[in-house]
């Protein structure tokens, strides 16, 4: 399967049928964040675009943050039960064949010891730890109203980033749009940059 192509399609869908984003939107977020599904359908894009339409007035911002956050909490319950079921042993197994390396498992593994349920706050923002936070929790056998509340939290947060990054894209497009000369300094200035460090700063960190 051409996961790229899957979102590109989605995003495709989306632009043409905004009346049923929050649907689209919900399942992408489900699917980022179920059963380590995540590791092969990232939905980063297709959050980000949704957001962005959010920002131009096509889809409701209250509708994205539900579709967001109702996708990843019924994501994040089901691989906390599926962790609990598997239990630590078998949990590795499974990640191997996903190709997670033992060391970024480590890591997870590492911060719950450490931190708790409130990792559930932050740990959607990095990309390895948001598929296997939640089956790690369950392996672990975190308390559920716990793991609930602060997933509901972690979702809430997890929803209202990708409103503001989906309004600063916008709001810088259309800087960019009704400002030809600043774009065309900004994209030179990024060339120039791009020179400099391949002919001194490349050449430097190879001494």
């Amino acid at each position: 399967m051409d996961v790229a192509n899957v979102v590109n399609e989605s995003l495709k869908y989306l632009e043409a049928n905004p009346h049923i984003a929050g649907l689209i939107i919900g399942l992408w977020a489900f699917l980022e964040t179920a059963l380590l599904l995540g590791l092969i359908f990232p939905a980063e894009k297709v959050l980000i675009f949704g957001s962005v339409l959010v920002a131009k007035g096509y889809i409701s911002p209250v509708n994205f943050v539900l579709s967001v956050s109702i996708g990843t909490i019924a994501g994040y319950t089901v691989s906390y039960f599926f962790g609990y079921w598997a239990g630590e042993k078998t949990l590795k197994e499974v990640l191997r064949k996903f190709k997670v390396s033992s060391e970024n498992y480590e890591k997870v593994r590492e911060f719950v010891v450490k931190k708790g349920e409130v990792t559930l706050l932050f740990g959607r923002f990095i990309a390895v730890f948001r598929s296997i936070l939640p089956v790690v929790m369950g392996a672990f056998r975190v308390p559920f109203f716990s793991f609930t509340v602060w997933n509901v939290l972690g979702a809430l947060l997890w929803a209202l980033f990708y409103l503001i990054v989906g309004d600063l894209i916008d709001k810088i497009l259309s800087i960019i749009i009704t400002n030809k000369l600043l774009a065309t300094f900004l994209i030179f200035i990024s060339f120039v940059g791009y020179f400099i460090w391949r002919r001194y700063g490349k050449n430097r960190e190879s001494v």
